[in-house]
């Protein structure tokens, strides 16, 4: 890249993450981390280089419903360094408005010339660009103006870019298709949404997916209270205000906030806070976190204990185990011991029962697609029936260590019924002595609170389950505050009980 301007480097880097994340299937916010952590962009270019990488990502789909429309070249054939560099110039036109139009263009080109050795790509890539350019009606348009929904594609807060000419298929006609190309979510998983919500319902989630997530912050209230860092942030000019237990800031590098070093806070969305929360520990407990990297509700857990107790803390990845290593030292936490393993393997390593079990089971997450955006991307139909029955695994497994009288959290940052409440429910329909009442609650999500469904029994008998529902909860992305998940905690009876 000799020669190129500082803004044709920030969009080379841009291309760069975008091909790593497609060819290694890494994550977006890790290679983000590393490059502007390490790297020597300015403030200004990093936050330029997050939102291009999330935003190209998010809109993906929308993005190439316009190239497929205005290139004369079939969208599989065009090379995919140029497909990038047309995703980046496009995302910039439509969506950014401190962009203007013909910097987004010329930058593109500009890279196309360095992406590849054909001489046409940089025309080509004009074309399309400007070709795109010409046919907007109007940049951002409130709702109110919209009299053609083919002609219109959502950006942000009730605002749509309006076209000359219709681009997308009629939500009459094809409403899961009009809802995929225009919120840029796959098909397949829209449908699968439409089966249990209703459109209003459906678009709620996927504009929530398609912005930029909050910044929530766990305080280590071991070490500083959440007034003190409230005041903290205030003297260093960082807007924030508090939900619940959580700390919320602004549009804020994470490098920017005062105190991370010292572990007096844990980056860690509030709805994945309620997991901990929900296990009700007791000081001196004994407790199993399983897919435990990288350590958020580890940490979390230990803080809850107040220093006493004992956590084991495992996962299945040994540079992920490093991780939760790395965030107990920096919350000062010592409580925990590491365990390298896999946690649907029947009660190995372990030779004990554990008085609180969390499993944070691998999942679809459908839930976090605002934070994952290219989760969305990567994820198959056909994944949802093999990662239930994994998480099927893990639970069994996870029951098998439970002391009688001691509960159990299975959770996920999945919205999907197979992962969620039908895993419970063949878990404990499962168990040889008795036949458990249907689940209830929580399966469609739809009101504006979380699901919540508590289930207790009576007395027992010799022919009862020794595993009992105790509660569970189940919200979707944007209902509340936060992403979208489940909980469920589970009870084993004690002898006789």
């Amino acid at each position: 890249m000799k020669n190129s301007s500082p803004e044709t480097d920030v969009r080379y880097e841009c291309i760069r993450i975008l091909r790593a994340i497609d060819e290694q299937e890494v994550f977006a916010r890790e290679l983000l981390s590393e490059r502007c952590s390490h790297g020597n962009l300015s403030e200004r270019d990093k936050r330029l280089l997050t939102e291009l990488v999330q935003g190209v990502i998010r809109h993906r789909l929308s993005l190439d419903t316009l190239i497929s429309s205005f290139s004369k070249i079939p969208l599989a054939r065009i090379e995919p360094w140029i497909i990038h560099a047309l995703r980046i110039g496009l995302y910039q036109i439509i969506f950014l408005d401190r962009i203007p139009s013909s910097a987004a263009v010329n930058t593109s080109v500009e890279l196309a010339k360095k992406l590849t050795r054909r001489t046409d790509a940089a025309r080509f890539t004009n074309a399309v660009l400007r070709s795109t350019e010409r046919s907007i009606q109007k940049k951002s348009a409130p709702a109110s103006e919209i009299t053609d929904p083919r002609k219109a594609l959502y950006r942000r807060e009730n605002t749509w870019c309006t076209f000359h000419v219709p681009l997308f298929p009629s939500p009459e006609e094809a409403l899961s298709s009009y809802l995929a190309m225009n919120y840029s979510h796959p098909e397949w998983l829209i449908k699968r949404w439409l089966s249990r919500h209703g459109k209003a319902k459906i678009l709620e989630i996927c504009r929530y997916n398609n912005r930029a997530p909050e910044l929530f912050l766990r305080i280590n209230q071991r070490k500083i209270s959440i007034r003190e860092f409230v005041a903290l942030l205030d003297q260093k000019g960082i807007p924030s205000h508090t939900v619940g237990n959580a700390v919320v800031v602004g549009d804020t590098a994470v490098s920017e906030i005062p105190g991370f070093a010292e572990g007096l806070f844990f980056v860690q969305d509030i709805s994945a806070m309620k997991a901990a929360e929900f296990l009700k520990v007791e000081k001196s407990h004994t407790v199993l976190d399983l897919c435990a990297a990288p350590g958020g509700k580890t940490t979390h857990i230990a803080e809850l204990l107040e220093g006493t107790g004992w956590i084991y803390a495992m996962d299945i990845s040994p540079s992920r185990l490093q991780l939760v290593k790395e965030n107990c030292r920096r919350m000062g936490i010592h409580n925990v011991s590491l365990v390298c393993g896999d946690a649907a393997e029947d009660r190995a390593p372990f030779h004990r029962q554990f008085d609180r079990v969390l499993i944070d089971a691998p999942c679809s997450n459908t839930g976090v697609l605002a934070r994952r955006a290219e989760a969305r991307w990567r994820l198959k139909e056909g994944d949802i029936e093999s990662l239930a029955s994994l998480q099927c695994s893990i639970l069994t497994a996870g029951a098998a260590l439970m002391k009688p009288g001691g509960y159990l959290v299975y959770s996920t940052c999945s919205i999907e019924p197979e992962e969620n409440q039908a895993v419970i429910k063949k878990f404990l329909t499962r168990q040889d002595r008795s036949q458990i009442p249907p689940i209830r609650g929580g399966e469609d999500g739809d009101k504006k609170t979380s699901e919540k469904t508590k289930i207790f029994y009576g007395s027992t008998t010799d022919n009862e389950s020794p595993f009992y529902l105790d509660a569970e909860e189940c919200h979707l992305p944007g209902m509340n505050a936060g992403d979208g998940g489940y909980l469920a905690r589970i009870c084993k009876r004690r002898p006789g009980r």
